[in-house]
């Protein structure tokens, strides 16, 4: 705003001033100066009028025209929530099918086993056998799930020319086209989008170079380029996976970063999916969806969702997207670099933390591990010494985590018991949750600084003496 008054300033200055010149001139040697002086400012007065009729014309032609940008935005973002209502109306035992392919027809022959359609050989293999052989082919990784409103996919086994990514089959289109290929319209693109479902194996971390632990998960290392849970290209995958779902949910780790199956998962899946569910990798962006709103039944009034939503679950993994700097951190609505240490501690402790309570209390049984990731060290640094103090060391239980990195538990606040909805569940004996795992990844940890080695974290989590930089 000063440099606006500034510049109206040297403006005033240098516009000749009429009654002065005049005076001092006389009006005749003051025609000419008075004639430009006239002409300029005319002009710079329709110049004004010029752009701001300009600007209210393409506002107004922007609302008339039905092909406006900002029409073909909106209806495209109508059509995007009319065909999200109608696939969460649907029945959930219904199945969804991968990379656009429409499902088979019913009939007779498609009603049969698909042991007795395909292989006659594998069906007379004994049950456990057949097990073990389905565990070793599709278990023990990590797989993404993914929903989203894309257009269609174009599967291909070998990149066709340098620019286009493959991955997972599926190439993907690069921001520009190299010269000499055809590249699709791109309004005939936007209007094939369509909600697809698709789910590929894990990617991010080189076997060579990471430990193996249960259910498919794996060991971070530091300078992994995707150690951490983070946004993935989940796309098409094989269709043999749907020969053996129980194998696939039971002994692999889901990986969910889509908003949507973060809110509306139970109204996609049928329950008894849900409850073979036994490791889950939540990763939150909390522009797109608060952590209060994860898994909320879109009618809360005839809901009978069980509680808890997976029932069997035994890992439970929630963090989140990186935060760029010099952005918003819509987690703590904080712009990065931190500025206000206490004003952040303030935000984790009460309004961030209270938020995964609920969410771990809707969703994960009382035994399953469960574990929060921070996004960043400078959350960490403000839970693990807080908690500390508050808990003391033997209930803190500071150490290095499995999945690398440290972590420290977090004792949840006590709250009373609801009743169960049925006569079975409350049959059942219910244990409280005790609490979860607070853990910063490998990649984020800063025990060395510019003040030098934090000595003291290093003997409360009995690192020894190698420096964990």
């Amino acid at each position: 705003m000063q440099d606006v008054r500034s510049w109206w300033g040297h403006l005033a200055d240098i516009w000749p001033n009429p009654r002065e010149l005049l005076r001092r001139r006389g009006v005749v040697k003051a025609l000419p100066d008075l004639a430009l002086a006239a002409f300029w400012t005319l002009g710079l007065a329709v110049a004004c009028v010029s752009i701001f009729a300009r600007d209210l014309w393409r506002l107004l032609w922007s609302r008339v025209n039905p092909r406006s940008p900002r029409n073909l935005q909106r209806r495209e973002w109508q059509r995007q929530h009319r065909t999200l209502m109608e696939l969460l109306a649907r029945d959930p035992g219904t199945p969804i099918s991968p990379v656009g392919r429409e499902p088979a027809l019913a009939s007779p022959h498609a009603q049969q086993p698909a042991a007795e359609r395909g292989c006659r050989i594998f069906s007379r293999v004994p049950p456990e056998i057949r097990r073990q052989i389905l565990v070793a082919a599709f278990g023990h990784q990590t797989i993404h799930m993914d929903l989203r409103f894309r257009p269609p996919l174009h599967l291909t086994d070998r990149e066709p020319f340098d620019g286009w990514e493959v991955h997972a089959r599926a190439r993907a289109r690069a921001a520009q086209a190299p010269t000499g290929h055809p590249r699709p319209d791109r309004c005939q693109q936007e209007c094939l989008r369509t909600w697809k479902w698709f789910s590929c194996v894990c990617h991010r971390w080189d076997p060579d170079r990471t430990a193996p632990l249960s259910l498919g998960r794996r060991q971070n290392y530091r300078w992994a380029q995707f150690g951490e849970p983070e946004a993935d290209q989940c796309l098409g995958g094989s269709g043999r996976y749907f020969e053996a779902m129980d194998v696939l949910y039971t002994t692999n780790t889901i990986h969910i970063s889509s908003s949507v199956l973060l809110q509306h998962l139970p109204d996609l899946l049928p329950s008894h999916v849900l409850a073979r569910l036994r490791s889950l990798e939540l990763v939150w962006q909390p522009r797109e969806l608060p952590i209060s709103h994860g898994f909320l039944p879109t009618n809360p009034a005839g809901s009978n969702r069980p509680q808890p939503l997976f029932p069997r679950l035994a890992y439970l993994r929630i963090s989140f997207h990186r935060f760029a700097m010099n952005n918003i951190d819509d987690a703590t609505d904080m712009m990065l670099p931190y500025d206000n240490k206490q004003l952040l501690s303030e935000r984790l402790h009460e309004n961030l933390l209270p938020q995964v309570d609920e969410l771990v209390h809707r969703i994960a049984p009382p035994a399953a591990e469960v574990t929060l990731s921070c996004a960043r060290w400078d959350w960490y640094e403000l839970m693990d010494l807080a908690l500390l103090q508050k808990q003391g060391k033997e209930a803190t239980s500071m150490q290095r985590a499995d999945i690398d990195g440290l972590r420290c538990w977090r004792t949840m606040p006590s709250r009373t018991a609801e009743a169960p909805a049925d006569v079975e569940a409350a049959a059942q004996p219910c244990s409280p949750r005790a609490g979860y795992w607070i853990h910063v990844p490998i990649g984020h940890v800063r025990l060395d600084n510019s003040y030098g080695y934090d000595w003291q974290r290093n003997e409360l989590y009995g690192l020894g003496t190698q420096r964990l930089i």
